[in-house]
């Protein structure tokens, strides 16, 4: 019992020696009743904590409930966890929050306020109609063969509201406009042309084509000019009739010359053999 008594006073001095050096001990602020506030991800959404002096990575976990393995990996640190005062560590990521604007309703317009459109006006087309001089008769119209002048036009649609007429003009296309018939309305046309005199054409005649609103429409005619006459070749008994004619001749007077020396002389006449 005396040496219970005698251990009792070292047993109480053991505790104070204890509680001494727990109340110098610096403890987290979540150990020391002060609430932890996990701060707000920044942009990239990555939770940052800036160290504090004496601060390490115990320290820290305690506080923040992160474990030191993921303090460790987030930040690439050694296996002693080496800290530096002020070092701004990340101790967790979270996806960024997209915000999506909504969109605002359109305002309704009332009526009254509403300006009608004008109905647009239905277009129109273009035919033009040109007669080429086709000198070498191949039907295409080719580099030194100008317009002819005098082929009759005539225009018509399938419905039967526009039958126009007119005269194909002459010159070189690079410098004369040919014959157009404009504002027709959108239908399917027949066109024809009359080759003038001394010509024959090279070409249809007629042609049939549908045209739509804006179009503009070229036709080509050809007409190569009618060999004249004198250029007729005459068959050969024509050809050999004036030679018939003097060989004829020839003859007679032979005849002739041999009945008047018999006649008159007696003696019939040398003639050459």
């Amino acid at each position: 019992m005396k040496t219970k008594l005698k251990m009792l006073p070292l047993f109480v001095l053991f505790l104070a020696v204890l509680a001494l050096s727990l109340s110098t001990l610096r403890l987290p602020a979540s150990a020391q009743g002060t609430p932890y506030q996990t701060p707000t991800p920044n942009a990239n959404g990555e939770i940052i904590f800036k160290v504090r002096p004496g601060d390490g990575c115990i320290s820290i976990s305690l506080l923040t409930n992160v474990p030191i393995e993921t303090i460790k990996s987030l930040n690439n640190l050694d296996d002693n966890c080496t800290l530096m005062e002020n070092q701004e560590i990340i101790l967790g990521r979270v996806e960024p929050v997209v915000l999506t604007q909504t969109a605002e309703p359109t305002p309704t317009i009332p009526p009254e306020m509403v300006t009608p459109s004008p109905t647009p006006s239905p277009g129109t087309a273009t035919i033009c109609v040109v007669l080429f001089h086709d000198k070498d008769g191949n039907g295409m119209r080719t580099e030194g063969e100008d317009y002819l002048y005098g082929g009759e036009i005539s225009v018509s649609n399938r419905s039967g509201s526009v039958s126009e007429t007119g005269t194909t003009v002459a010159g070189n296309p690079e410098d004369v406009t040919p014959r157009c018939f404009e504002k027709l309305p959108p239908d399917s046309y027949n066109v024809t042309v009359a080759i003038p005199d001394g010509f024959n054409a090279t070409t249809s005649t007629n042609y049939a084509l549908e045209v739509k609103a804006g179009e503009d429409a070229t036709i080509d005619f050809g007409a190569q000019e009618s060999a004249p006459s004198a250029g007729v070749v005459e068959p050969d008994s024509a050809r050999r009739s004036p030679v018939l004619a003097i060989v004829g001749g020839l003859v007679l007077y032979a005849v002739f010359i041999v009945w008047a020396h018999q006649r008159f002389i007696g003696v019939p006449p040398l003639l050459p053999h």
